[in-house]
């Protein structure tokens, strides 16, 4: 009998402490990421806010008509599949749109749910895509609109054309 009373706090004992663990934090480096490897942070992190971004304006261009939650699964059906749609981003558009695809296979859940809550686009992307920005510095990435842009400067220094005065 008291063999069995030690098995039986043994047991006890080692539910409780993987109870206990269970409720730890996972180390961020100890997770699995969702994200395939073969692709560059740079790259997803860029393809995760174009998604995002695209995806707001379809939804809003079409809930209207067909209703929130319709326009929700339109959109998630078909953003990524116009490969011109990402043109304006900090990447070629057919990595962008490579992005794209395996932002919405790794994501769709937290993508529909963020949507249907309507929180804003910034926040979207903050929420959506911290996963796939994790390690990426956002405050030094170059946000350029697909074009390049010529600089002008005067007397040496950079000149935005907003000074009075004529050059």
């Amino acid at each position: 009998r008291t063999m069995r009373a030690r098995g039986h706090r043994a047991v006890a004992v080692l539910c409780l402490v993987l109870a206990f663990s269970a409720t730890l934090p996972i180390p961020a480096h100890a997770k699995k990421s969702r994200l395939p490897k073969r692709f560059d942070r740079d790259v997803l992190c860029d393809a995760c806010g174009a998604t995002v971004v695209e995806l707001d304006v379809m939804i809003t261009k079409t809930e209207k008509k067909k209703g929130r939650g319709a326009a929700i699964a339109d959109a998630m059906d078909a953003v990524c599949d116009d490969v011109y749609r990402f043109t304006a981003y900090d990447f070629p558009p057919p990595k962008i749109q490579k992005g794209c695809f395996a932002i919405l296979e790794a994501f769709a859940d937290e993508i529909e749910t963020t949507f249907v809550k309507r929180v804003s686009v910034e926040d979207a992307k903050h929420g959506v895509c911290a996963e796939a920005c994790e390690g990426v510095d956002q405050e030094t990435k170059k946000k350029t609109s697909g074009t390049a842009v010529e600089e002008t400067y005067v007397d040496g220094a950079p000149y935005d054309g907003t000074a009075d005065g004529e050059l």
